[in-house]
């Protein structure tokens, strides 16, 4: 897939903007704190509906403004579809070509993967960051499985709230019962999607490192077993264990969301011995499997990169490079040394400064400026 044209209003502290984007690499450059991952948070809440650095969807309207809005054309196998989005006082809103639809049919046209700064929390911190991580690329790959992971937090909630009220055993049985089921749901999902995966990621961070290291990523998980029926009995049966200490504590003590991946580099845990520059390199190896594995089902997403020049260094930034020409895929960075990106192709990059919340589009820029409605 290809964004060929991007807009936006009211958003952060940028100006309105509308920019045709029809190449592989584009390039937002300019000093720090003018708006370079502004630009490329507009283009993730478009891909994602998700915010990129953990603002609140409020926080991304400008200061001056009531609203902001997003669109974006995007190419897929030769059809182009028009995705909108707008936030204001009533939430926000998506549009598919005009129309209001179903989020699983927006996603079908649009992904996106992002490296950013904190995507270190990834190896370094919580378990969280790894699910979060683990089902996000499911996501990618599946957007029916958000629905999943939906369900399962729905279902959990309830059983929260069962426990602090104190609900009786026939009660608490029946939302276990749910409970197993979706969370082996969910289970089975990130495994088939970590098995996907791992090849991709050992191969790429060999690469990346320089053939500094073996990768290894493992899902541990309390719903194991062979097929969806096995992990429902498996968990299920971890419930009934611990239902005397939920009781007492008033709080779900088991199930997928206390799930791991464990990230090794050489058999040792990657979160406990890992080097700053090894967690950089297993992260890129990570985010670039998603990709690989994208382009083998026929459909690669777009790729963001936000501050290079301070996350990686000249010989990583090269070899990054390097693999994202040969996957193919469209690549959004921000940074403030253009020149730290190495040689990009002359004929196909789209340099633009950002400075004061203007986007000034340099000369690679190969089309008209008219973004038709």
């Amino acid at each position: 897939m290809r964004l060929t044209r991007l807009a936006a209003e009211g958003f952060r502290n940028l100006a309105p903007f509308e920019l045709n984007t029809d190449a592989r690499f584009i390039v937002f450059h300019g000093e720090n704190a003018q708006g370079k991952t502004n630009a490329l948070e507009a283009l993730w809440l478009l891909a994602t509906l998700r915010p990129l650095r953990g603002h609140r969807l409020s926080d991304l309207v400008g200061w001056d403004a009531d609203e902001a809005a997003i669109r974006g054309e995007i190419d897929r196998r030769g059809i182009s579809h028009l995705h909108e989005v707008e936030l204001g006082p009533r939430g926000r809103s998506t549009r598919l070509d005009g129309d209001r639809v179903e989020l699983v049919d927006y996603f079908r046209a649009i992904r996106a993967i992002a490296f950013q700064p904190s995507d270190e929390e990834i190896v370094s911190d919580s378990p969280a960051h790894r699910r979060r991580w683990l089902d996000r690329a499911a996501f990618t790959a599946r957007p029916a499985h958000l629905e999943l992971v939906r369900v399962h937090r729905r279902v959990l909630q309830q059983k929260q709230a069962a426990l602090r009220e104190g609900a009786k055993d026939d009660v608490l049985d029946v939302l276990d019962h749910q409970l197993a089921l979706a969370g082996a749901r969910v289970a089975e999902r990130r495994d088939e999607m970590l098995a996907e995966l791992e090849p991709h990621a050992r191969e790429l961070y060999e690469r990346i490192s320089d053939h500094r290291g073996e990768l290894g990523l493992i899902y541990r998980t309390v719903a194991s077993g062979g097929d969806l029926e096995q992990r429902a009995s498996v968990l299920t049966k971890r419930l009934r264990e611990s239902r005397a200490g939920e009781r007492r504590r008033r709080t779900t003590l088991t199930g997928v969301q206390r799930d791991d991946v464990v990230i090794t580099i050489d058999g040792h845990p990657t979160r406990t011995f890992g080097s700053r520059g090894q967690v950089r390199s297993v992260v890129l190896a990570l985010k670039l499997a998603e990709l690989r594995a994208a382009r083998e089902r026929g459909d690669t997403p777009l790729f963001l990169i936000d501050d290079v020049s301070s996350e990686l260094d000249r010989s990583r930034t090269s070899r990054l490079v390097t693999l994202l020409a040969e996957l193919g895929t469209q690549v959004f960075a921000s940074t403030t040394s253009p020149e730290h990106l190495g040689d990009l192709p002359e004929d196909d990059t789209l340099f633009v400064s950002v400075r004061d919340g203007q986007l000034s589009p340099g000369k690679s820029q190969r089309f008209a400026d008219n973004f038709e409605e």
